[in-house]
Order: structure tokens, then C-alpha cells, then sequence
């Protein structure tokens, strides 16, 4: 299941977040390159004119155009001169493969999300926290079931927006927590909590429970059932998500699939310098 792509629509800066900079070291030229691309990367802004992306990024039409065709002289961005758009260039796909080759834990990580995805006929996802309050998809196994939920590896939500957003709140010390809530809680569909009170508790008792079952909060007819991924200090080091079509999933098949993701939640687990997954 994947939305009609939509003509790209400008966002402000915020929409492509990236960590506050030390200013001693602070490049204004490649902070534009690194939000250009980031920008490129969400499914509704993959294709963009230079008008939309410095209006998004609120950056002048020279310095972006500069930027951008440097960018294309790298294979980093590519130009459709016919509407003249703007997308990610095949060096991208070469970038992108290397690093996942050089991210340990994720090399560790696949063959638990292969079996899960195979044992439980949905489509996985590792899910990791990213600047300006967002998560984001850094991997995904399909099931190869044909009834599926597809998804792109780099989309980004809302910490607060998706479910499985609370697990960042369940580790988080109650500063954090009342940061993350202060703008109160969105109503994304007709399911989506948004009282801040029944909020914590439902996030007070993750822990606990140790798996997280969602159906519709996000996005309608959409179930995600999700646990920790942690280091070796307790630390959440991501999430992982099984979605699938919450009409298709009866209850003895949700209890079936709740006890796969609390036993690979109890299985993943990043410890110290090297990934300590067990098979």
C-alpha cells in the first residue's frame, strides 16, 4: 500500500531537521547540500523545482542553484530538465548501500528482521530516532505476502504522531518527556490518543509489557505491533514495527504475532561496541 505520489509541496526548514551545529565548524554551503538532500529523500518532496526547495529551506535561489549543480556534477542529484525537477542522483543508491554495509548492528539486525517477516507474513521495519523529533525507517524486510504494507526506507513521522513513537517517550527521563508533549498530542485519525494523561500511562506500561499493538492511529485500517531495541545499558537504540492490514489480522492471529515481537524484543539487543543479536 502506497499513497499516489503528490506534487511536492514546500516545507518550511524544520521539515528537514538536522542536529544544532558546533559554529566553529559550521559550513553554510554544505548545511544547504545536507538539507537539499535530505529534503529529496521524503516520498512527498522527492521531486521538487528550485522554487520549492528554497522556498522550503528558505535559502536564495543563487546559493541553492550553486548547490544543486554541484551536487548533480557528483551523481548526488539529478535534474529533469523537461519539468524541471529535481531528485536524487544514482550516487545515492551507492552512498546508501555502503552504508548500511558499514552499519554494524544493521548488518546484525537483518537476519532477525528476515525471520520475523517470514514468521509472521508482514512487512518489518527497524525504526530509529533522527533530529528534530522525528522517527525514521533505516531498514525493512518484505514478507513477500502479496496483501502487504509497503513502505520506503527514509520516510520520517512525528515522534508523538506514530505509535511507535511512545517507546522514545517509555526511555526518556520526564524532562524529555514533557519537551516531546508540550505542543500537545495531534489527532491524526479518529484512534489517535490524544489525551496527554492517558497518553504516559499507555507509555508507563511499555516497559513492562514489551510490545506495543496499534490499529489505525496513524494511518486507518493500518495495524503495527512494535518492540525496544536496546543497548547494553537499557538504552533505546531503536524500534522495531510489524505492519500489516489491521482487517486481515483476527485476534488469535494478533496474540501470534504479539509473541513474535516480544520474544525478538527480547532478542535484540546492541551490546556495547559490537551487536549482540542472538539467532
Amino acid at each position: 500500500m502506497t499513497a499516489p505520489p503528490r506534487a511536492c509541496r514546500p516545507h518550511r526548514s524544520q521539515e528537514n531537521p538536522v542536529a544544532e551545529p558546533e559554529s566553529a565548524y559550521f559550513v553554510p554551503s554544505v548545511d544547504t547540500a545536507a538539507r537539499v538532500l535530505a529534503m529529496l529523500t521524503r516520498y512527498r518532496t522527492q521531486s521538487c523545482t528550485l522554487s520549492e526547495i528554497t522556498s522550503a529551506l528558505d535559502v536564495s535561489k543563487t546559493t541553492c542553484l550553486r548547490v544543486l549543480k554541484t551536487l548533480q556534477a557528483h551523481g548526488l542529484v539529478a535534474f529533469d530538465a523537461t519539468g524541471k525537477r529535481y531528485s536524487l542522483g544514482y550516487y545515492c543508491v551507492v552512498l546508501g548501500s555502503r552504508a548500511q554495509e558499514s552499519l554494524d548492528y544493521l548488518a546484525a539486525l537483518r537476519p532477525l528482521m528476515r525471520e520475523c517477516a517470514r514468521r509472521t507474513g508482514h512487512t518489518i521495519v527497524f525504526a530509529q530516532r533522527v533530529p528534530g523529533d522525528r522517527m525514521m525507517y533505516v531498514a525493512k524486510e518484505d514478507s513477500g505476502n502479496p496483501m502487504h504494507i509497503n513502505v520506503s526506507v527514509g520516510n520520517r513521522f512525528p515522534v508523538t504522531d506514530v505509535s511507535y513513537g511512545k517507546w522514545v517517550l517509555a526511555f526518556a527521563d520526564e524532562a524529555e518527556r514533557r519537551r516531546l508533549l508540550a505542543d500537545g498530542l495531534r489527532q491524526v485519525t479518529p484512534r489517535t490518543r490524544t489525551d496527554p494523561d492517558e497518553y504516559l500511562a499507555e507509555v508507563a506500561r511499555l516497559p513492562e509489557r514489551g510490545v506495543l499493538v496499534s490499529r489505525g492511529e496513524y494511518l486507518p485500517g493500518v495495524l503495527a505491533v512494535s518492540c525496544p531495541v536496546l543497548d547494553s545499558s537499557g538504552g533505546l537504540r531503536g524500534v522495531l514495527v510489524a505492519l500489516g492490514l489491521s482487517d486481515a489480522v483476527d485476534e488469535d492471529e494478533l496474540d501470534a504475532l504479539r509473541s513474535v515481537m516480544r520474544e525478538m524484543g527480547t532478542r535484540c539487543r546492541f551490546d556495547g561496541g559490537a551487536p549482540g543479536f542472538t539467532a
